[in-house]
């Protein structure tokens, strides 16, 4: 069967300032950098439908009867790319051993740094418009987004999440998801945003053989407030969030620095 839906910010959208402005000379490699500027990316809600883009809706746990076509992971590349200074997509969903390539499409170097808990943590350098890309292939499926982040380029911050299994989607620019092939019977679902962490821990939806059932969900602005606080209070809110209950702040820095980069 197959889920449809959408995702939908309720109360009044914040303004959210530019990480670089356009034109700033001041940044790092500002003849790339500076000249379109680069949006903060964590909050993205359509004006007219209130539809909140990012968020993730995955199948919580792999199940036994997968689809025949679905089982194995694609073999076609999937790429993630830098241009201006961005991460493109700032979101990406990628399956446990399909090939993952960072591509760059700027004329300076970057470098693409994971912070996983499973899979092995990767720092490369990416070179200057690099368009055959450097692998970054995950083994192991993840619990939650891994945070990405560039190290030369602080402000560049961008989400991987490896499955193992095909039930997965994220909101479009319209909040809207559709995910196809899924078992029959009641399914549990999470939901993810990286101002919210884990929005839903355990959403039961009932799914229809050969039917399409639909779907929609609606949070507060509350729920969506981590890049409101300091940042030490929002890696432990975060942490929080996703893990269920207080964590150590020490020990979410060590345990997944991808944190951090949803706090900052």
């Amino acid at each position: 069967g197959t889920l449809v839906g959408t995702v939908k910010f309720e109360g009044n959208v914040p303004s959210l300032a530019a990480l670089i402005k356009q034109g700033d000379k001041t940044v790092k490699d500002p003849d790339i950098c500076g000249v379109a500027g680069v949006p903060d990316e964590s909050l993205l809600v359509d004006s007219a439908t209130k539809g909140l883009a990012n968020v993730i809706i995955f199948l919580d746990k792999k199940p036994a009867n997968i689809k025949a076509e679905l089982k194995a992971p694609p073999t076609t590349p999937i790429f993630f790319d830098q241009k201006g200074c961005r991460f493109l997509p700032h979101v990406l969903l990628v399956r446990v051993d399909q090939p993952l390539k960072v591509l760059s499409a700027d004329p300076i170097a970057h470098n693409t740094h994971t912070f996983p808990n499973r899979n092995q943590q990767r720092n490369a350098i990416i070179n200057p418009n690099d368009r055959v890309g450097v692998d970054c292939t995950y083994s192991q499926p993840e619990s939650l987004p891994v945070g990405v982040v560039c190290d030369l380029h602080s402000w560049m911050k961008a989400y991987h999440f490896p499955l193992d299994h095909p039930y997965a989607a994220i909101t479009d620019a319209e909040g809207k998801f559709k995910i196809e092939g899924l078992p029959a019977g009641k399914q549990a679902f999470k939901v993810w945003h990286e101002r919210g962490g884990l929005l839903e821990r355990k959403l039961e939806i009932v799914i229809t053989a050969d039917g399409e059932v639909q779907k929609d969900l609606t949070f507060e602005a509350s729920r969506l407030n981590a890049g409101t606080m300091p940042a030490s209070q929002k890696r432990v809110k975060i942490a929080a969030l996703e893990q269920g209950g207080n964590v150590n702040l020490t020990s979410t820095k060590s345990r997944n620095p991808g944190l951090q980069s949803a706090a900052n």
